[in-house]
């Protein structure tokens, strides 16, 4: 009597929680094109991150994250397995940070704001 009632309770809990949703695509030599996480929580279901690679295994494209409220949060654009450019919002939507690299991977340009839209950082060139 105990146990199915500790599997009733198990399987509820179990149903009623936030689990993860995992979309993978390849490319046609069988190496990972893009991966798309899910959540799924209640009755549906949210974009949480995305990658792309390129055809050789390499960072390639946006790579995007989300927040609990279905805005983005942050992107990493990537260019054959180079960092070029990363951007971040506040909670409420508006610009966070912002940082774009040179060909050799060296931030060229930040940029940071406040929650109101104020620009507070502004640095170019910084390792040139």
């Amino acid at each position: 009597m105990y146990t199915i009632t500790f599997l009733i309770i198990l399987n509820s809990y179990l149903i009623s929680q936030d689990y993860q949703v995992l979309h993978t695509e390849t490319h046609l030599n069988g190496n990972i094109k893009s991966i798309t996480n899910h959540v799924k929580h209640g009755k549906g279901i949210r974009k949480w991150s995305r990658e792309e690679y390129d055809k050789k295994g390499r960072k390639h494209g946006a790579w995007i994250g989300w927040d609990a409220n279905g805005l983005m949060s942050y992107e990493t654009v990537w260019e054959f397995g180079f960092h070029r450019q990363y951007r971040e919002w506040h909670k409420n939507g508006s610009k966070k940070l912002i940082i774009r690299y040179d060909d050799e991977g060296n931030v060229a340009l930040m940029k940071k704001w406040d929650e109101e839209g104020n620009e507070i950082i502004k640095t170019s060139s910084l390792n040139g």
